[in-house]
């Protein structure tokens, strides 16, 4: 198991965990206001679906300015974000 994020939600933290086991990586962990309390971005795309879990949303972004995709928690209040490359 990989270091927690502190007060990232349980759900998200499984496919972070999942993902860091797989060789991606973090690149930012930040507040990104007014809705997200925390945001945290990978350095490269998921490698497959996490889904279903509970009170998660997957999301196709594909908006270069952003990110590729993400997986959203409670409607936005958490985010787990992947990057293109």
């Amino acid at each position: 198991m990989t270091q927690p994020i502190h007060g990232l939600a349980a759900p998200l933290q499984s496919i972070l965990d999942a993902e860091l086991a797989r060789g991606n990586t973090v690149i930012e962990v930040v507040n990104w206001s007014p809705k997200c309390e925390l945001l945290v971005i990978l350095r490269r795309p998921f490698h497959h679906s996490y889904l279903p879990l509970p009170d998660v949303e997957f999301v196709e972004i594909n908006d270069r300015h952003y990110w590729k995709s993400e997986y959203n928690y409670q409607g936005g209040r958490q985010v787990i974000a992947c990057s293109f490359c």
